[in-house]
């Protein structure tokens, strides 16, 4: 569990002595569901599908999202057995995951053009976004009143989903 965590040190990314996935910025698995449901306004049945479908977007390794798949449940948390059943593949694909944080930072920063582009990491970003977010939206810095407009994310999105498309 070490070795596979060492890609997201200095992300702002840990888990918890239950294998829950903790976030920075107050983000857990649920939020992030729903931000990336609202940003690629697409349905998702669990975070663990919506980050599948988020990371393949943005570049991450596609190696990567299909060990993510593995380690990860349908909540969005780490199983610990599946880790220590693929600990070798792990090692092998610590470069990758190493783009997991990294890709996100430049979503947040680059593709939303939420977070400020002096953000050197993916705790910095979220926090950012998170600010930037509210101010343009007009409701509390919080992340449980930005989810709660869903027209204000997916606008904010928008000129992200038309490259995308246009790509």
């Amino acid at each position: 569990m070490n070795v596979s965590m060492n890609a997201f040190v200095g992300s702002g990314v840990t888990i918890d002595d239950r294998g829950r996935l903790c976030l920075p910025d107050g983000l857990n698995p649920p939020r992030v569901h729903r931000f990336i449901e609202l940003c690629m306004q697409e349905s998702h049945a669990h975070p663990r599908a919506a980050m599948h479908a988020l990371f393949g977007r943005i570049g991450v390794p596609a190696r990567a999202v299909k060990l993510l798949n593995e380690i990860l449940d349908e909540k969005g948390d780490i199983e610990l057995g599946a880790v220590a059943t693929r600990s070798t593949r792990l090692m092998a694909s610590l470069h990758e995951f190493q783009q997991i944080p990294v890709r996100f930072r430049d979503f947040l920063v680059e593709d939303l053009a939420l977070a400020d582009a002096v953000c050197e990491n993916l705790e910095e970003a979220v926090a950012s976004a998170r600010q930037a977010a509210a101010e343009r939206m007009g409701c509390r810095p919080t992340w449980d009143a930005i989810l709660e407009d869903v027209n204000g994310v997916g606008e904010l999105a928008r000129p992200w989903r038309e490259r995308v498309a246009a790509a």
